[in-house]
């Protein structure tokens, strides 16, 4: 019974990622398509540490659009950082120059790859249930 309990689990939270991760990507895809791209400058880091004690970093970078200046933080966290001053691609909503993405932020699709990983792994140790082999 134990088993069974984990393998769902398993199964039902790699599906709700890779859900979350699937409407991630079609709205990160939607504004790469729709938005204003721009060069932005990295200015500084917001910092974490992981479990192990490593310090990692996320980008903030600075853009302009019509004189304004706008700051944009990433959401992912790097140990390797880029020096502050490099040149990053950003693309900005033209309605809405506050609200942007970086051009090169692949986070969901690690996402969607560890909840289809959590969905193999609860398929599979169905199936191994259900032949009765574990």
């Amino acid at each position: 019974m134990k088993n069974i309990i984990i393998a769902i689990s398993s199964l039902l939270i790699g599906l709700g990622i890779t859900i979350f991760s699937i409407i991630s990507i079609k709205s990160y895809n939607e504004k790469m398509a729709s938005y204003v791209e721009t060069t932005a400058i990295v200015v500084g880091y917001n910092y974490s540490t992981d479990d192990e004690g490593d310090e990692l970093a996320a980008i903030i970078a600075e853009y302009k659009v019509e004189r304004e200046t706008y700051r944009i933080n990433s959401s992912s966290y790097s140990t390797s950082t880029k020096a502050l001053g490099t040149k990053v691609k950003v693309k900005y909503n033209p309605k809405d120059p506050s609200d942007a993405i970086f051009v090169d932020d692949k986070s969901s699709f690690f996402v969607l790859f560890m909840g289809l990983l959590f969905t193999g792994i609860g398929i599979y140790a169905l199936i191994k249930i259900s032949k009765n082999e574990i």
